[in-house]
């Protein structure tokens, strides 16, 4: 008897900036976690600290490219647009969310 195996085609990844959740943020290994579960998101960019050097710090850390790791939301949000991110996840403390 033979067992094959179904090749399936698989959708590309839906490619995510994240905002805040750095390494050093608990909440933001949980999104990176969730994120992956089903292998339908690869995080690309990120604006992920209150400081552009720990941004980058830990963009490099997560092996994001240095040029797509921003030192605050606003520069992501003028400098993705014209790259590949498609979604932004959110992961800022609960209380700077206002």
């Amino acid at each position: 008897m033979t067992i094959e195996g179904k090749t399936e085609q698989r959708a590309p990844r839906i490619r995510l900036g994240m905002v805040g959740g750095g390494v050093d943020a608990f909440i933001g290994g949980v999104h990176r976690i969730a994120a992956r579960l089903d292998d339908k998101f690869e995080l690309v960019a990120g604006a992920l600290s209150s400081t552009p050097e720990r941004s980058l710090k830990s963009g490099v850390a997560l092996g994001l490219d240095p040029k797509r790791t921003y030192g605050d939301f606003k520069e992501m949000a003028t400098r993705e647009p014209s790259r590949s991110s498609r979604r932004i996840t959110c992961t800022i403390p609960s209380l700077a969310s206002f």
